[in-house]
């Protein structure tokens, strides 16, 4: 009974992958946790269970979402090949380091994080864009990325989305090439989740490492048919209001973190 409810929340998490670039992260992690503490299970690790879940299904929603950008042009190679190098080492080093924080900590950071993220999304809506190229600062961008996001679970869409759109890219190719980015936070963080949880008594029983694989597998095919119409919709709706949708659904995020 428990993976028409994973398929469900990952047709939810699909859309939203599409639209904004994110892996879905943010709405996997607090959902996972609510749906396994319902169901009864227990662990000192379920936080981390379903962090490293988030990050495994996010690489099928993340692949499916970065496939669509690139039939429609909107995914920047140059950028993507700079950031990744930083993000394989950051997302992994990550997935190390989540273990020893608290989950309690886990939220607050998170949120914090979000809120930051969110109003600089929404105040720099009209900031002109900077005309970067990829450079080496954009591989310590990423290895920055790539650690953060593996340790809050989530696609890192939330971070480079805004950096690429500074560097001077279009909202929907800043998200295009984002999507892409999540494909390789989720491989590396994942690996090293698995890496990490293997022989650990406190994970569930239907475990890989630290990652659950029934709602693994029932957040990814929910996601997969849903991602394009992410995309669909990225590709229609303008790019001031994109982005403002954008910041505000960051925001809305961040003050569940904190407050709920």
């Amino acid at each position: 009974m428990e993976i028409p409810i994973y398929i469900i929340l990952g047709l939810f998490v699909g859309v939203l992958g599409g639209l904004f670039g994110i892996g879905g992260g943010v709405i996997i992690v607090p959902a996972l946790l609510f749906v396994l503490t319902y169901l009864g299970y227990e662990s000192d690790l379920l936080i981390h269970i379903c962090v490293a879940t988030s990050l495994g299904t996010i690489f099928f929603t993340a692949f499916a979402s970065a496939f669509a950008h690139n039939q429609k042009g909107s995914v920047d190679w140059g950028f993507w090949r700079k950031l990744s190098i930083g993000i394989a080492l950051g997302s992994y080093l990550g997935s190390v380091i989540s273990i020893s924080i608290e989950a309690s900590t886990l939220k607050v950071i998170i949120g914090i994080s979000y809120l930051l993220i969110a109003l600089q999304i929404l105040i720099n809506v009209n900031m002109s864009a900077k005309d970067l190229k990829p450079s080496f600062s954009t591989i310590l961008y990423g290895t920055g990325t790539g650690t953060a996001s593996s340790i809050l679970g989530i696609g890192g869409g939330s971070f480079t989305v805004p950096y690429l759109n500074y560097a001077g890219l279009k909202m929907v190719n800043s998200i295009g090439t984002a999507s892409a980015c999540g494909v390789i936070i989720s491989f590396f963080a994942s690996l090293g989740f698995v890496l990490t949880g293997l022989g650990e008594d406190q994970a569930l029983e239907k475990s890989i490492g630290l990652i659950y694989w029934p709602a693994l597998v029932g957040i990814s095919l929910g996601s997969l048919f849903s991602a394009q119409a992410g995309v669909y919709l990225a590709h229609k709706i303008s790019e001031r209001l994109l982005k403002a949708l954008f910041g505000i659904f960051i925001l809305s995020v961040s003050y569940y973190m904190l407050f709920i």
